[in-house]
């Protein structure tokens, strides 16, 4: 294996341990609505909590990266990432669980800077793609973790004991492959910007480029489980198969983004996934059963699969400002897109039930052809 190679490895993982610690979470949501009795609205309300805390996390996470170093932030927060989600498991009220959710949201800025960065330098450094391979590794991390969940659930060991059996060994790999990423280059001249990492004009555009799809992706994580075993009345593991086939759907997707993008052109790339991510959630929506669930799903897996990374590459090359800062600034307006949007698909839940909600974010799944179409790119040559 090349040096190349074996590094480019080393970040997917991280990409992947990452994906892993969190998905755990979602299959187990029922189950921690079921434990606390609580509304839809008021787990909702809780809910919420998650992108304020990775709201705060933005303001600090520009300065830590150039005080600390993408590797060594990539390394700590992302331990740190992973044990936090032992906290909600921990909660024994709504109360509580707000606050859980709002300690986890404090770590997941800096972390998701520093990987795509990452990627970002790497594409650079080594005059190769890297950026969707690096994302298929996180849905596949995803679907793992979200099989996991939906098993420990399914042979009956609770949240808690499923997140402190998996949680610290997750944490410690993250660590170590944080550090054996490569090395930061040489420092700029100039010193780096210090507090939140806002969009400059040219960068608008991208940061508002990937909010549909990653909106439709967080209302698949933090919503699927209750609309199949609720509305569609699937069993336990049948809603975390239909979970994992939208995982994969964006893992192959995003196997294939980069050569696509490569021989297409990416914003070829960026109008098909918009189409095939609006048809997925119109037919997720609006399922009877597991056989439309599953198609919906994955169509809307290969959709949303691309439209963030390739987003994150092309942003990470805009001159004006560092790529951290520029992909800094996309991940807190795009991230925040794919936090807060699970929460108000739940409000809209509880008043039109969930799948009339997810039939209702058709639109935002073609929402990149709009964007495109209003920024008015020029065409790119395929390289």
């Amino acid at each position: 294996m090349s040096a190349f190679a074996l590094s480019r490895l080393k970040l997917q993982s991280v990409f992947a341990l990452n994906a892993i610690g969190i998905a755990l979470w979602f299959p187990r949501i029922p189950d921690v609505k079921a434990a606390l009795d609580v509304s839809l609205l008021t787990l909702s309300v809780c809910f919420f909590m998650l992108p304020i805390g990775t709201f705060i996390g933005f303001t600090y996470a520009p300065a830590v990266l150039a005080r600390l170093g993408t590797r060594r932030v990539v390394a700590l927060w992302g331990a740190a990432f992973i044990l936090a989600f032992i906290l909600p498991a921990l909660a024994p009220n709504a109360v509580l669980l707000a606050a859980a959710l709002l300690a986890c949201g404090l770590v997941i800025a800096p972390v998701e800077v520093g990987m795509n960065a990452k990627a970002s330098n790497m594409e650079k450094a080594h005059g190769r793609r890297v950026m969707t391979r690096c994302h298929a590794f996180w849905s596949f991390g995803s679907m793992l973790g979200a099989m996991l969940g939906g098993f420990a659930a399914e042979v009956g060991l609770s949240f808690l004991a499923q997140q402190l059996l998996l949680a610290p060994p997750l944490a410690a790999a993250a660590w170590y492959l944080g550090t054996q990423l490569e090395p930061e280059g040489p420092r700029p001249a100039t010193p780096e910007k210090r507090g939140m990492a806002l969009p400059t004009r040219a960068a608008l555009g991208f940061c508002l480029m990937p909010i549909g799809a990653l909106l439709l992706e967080g209302a698949m994580m933090e919503w699927s489980a209750l609309y199949l075993r609720g509305e569609v009345l699937l069993s336990t593991v049948a809603a975390a198969f239909v979970f994992s086939a939208f995982s994969i759907g964006m893992g192959t997707g995003r196997l294939t983004g980069d050569g696509l993008a490569e021989r297409f052109g990416p914003y070829t790339v960026l109008n098909v996934s918009a189409v095939l991510a609006g048809c997925g959630i119109f037919l997720f929506a609006l399922a009877d059963g597991l056989p439309v669930a599953l198609f919906g799903a994955v169509l809307l897996g290969l959709g949303c699969a691309n439209i963030y990374p390739l987003t994150v590459s092309l942003i990470g090359d805009l001159p004006g400002q560092s790529a951290e800062r520029n992909i800094a600034a996309l991940t807190m307006t795009a991230f925040t897109a794919f936090l807060i949007g699970p929460p108000l698909i739940g409000v809209l839940g509880s008043l039109l039930g969930l799948g009339n909600a997810l039939l209702l974010l058709t639109p935002l799944g073609l929402y990149p052809i709009i964007q495109l179409r209003r920024m008015a790119f020029p065409k790119l040559e395929k390289a």
